[in-house]
């Protein structure tokens, strides 16, 4: 299993899962209640480092799941 790590605002719940085949991606998912997003796949370091920042997501707030 690849690691996934967890992230809550007010309103959803994200989850970022790491794959690591055949390249480094990450797919974040968005949760409200019941009902999960679609993934939004980020490929590489830099467009998950992109994508927390503009999101103001440090990695201290991210939980491990």
């Amino acid at each position: 299993m690849d690691p996934s790590a967890i992230w809550r605002d007010r309103q959803h719940r994200w989850r970022i899962e790491a794959y690591r085949a055949p390249d480094l991606r990450f797919a974040v998912f968005a949760t409200n209640g019941t009902t999960e997003s679609a993934p939004l796949w980020l490929f590489g370091m830099s467009a998950l480092a992109r994508w927390l920042m503009t999101h103001k997501i440090s990695l201290d707030d991210l939980e491990t799941d």
